[in-house]
């Protein structure tokens, strides 16, 4: 499988300040490879529980550990579902 696109992820991680607050800051990771391709039917109904013709599989090579969004052609998306396959990760992002 060739990971020839790009993207980034979002992660939201929280601020140390002495216990008093849940403060969390985004932090943006560099251009990751993946691939982009698109769902099939049937994995569509079952994350969206409708069709989303716009809907798309981020496929990462390496296991990722958390992703809260992913910025894709300069879009900022939330993820519908998260599958941790093997020694990979497919994101399921729906449109906007």
């Amino acid at each position: 499988m060739r990971y020839n696109d790009r993207v980034k992820i979002i992660t939201n991680q929280k601020v140390d300040n002495d216990g008093w607050d849940d403060e969390v800051k985004p932090v943006t990771s560099d251009w990751l490879p993946c691939r982009i391709t698109g769902v099939s039917q049937a994995m569509n109904m079952g994350v969206f529980g409708k069709y989303d013709s716009n809907a798309l599989a981020v496929h990462f090579k390496n296991k990722v550990e958390q992703v809260d969004y992913v910025i894709y052609k300069d879009v900022q998306r939330k993820p519908q579902a998260v599958i941790q396959a093997r020694h990979n990760t497919v994101v399921i992002i729906g449109s906007v």
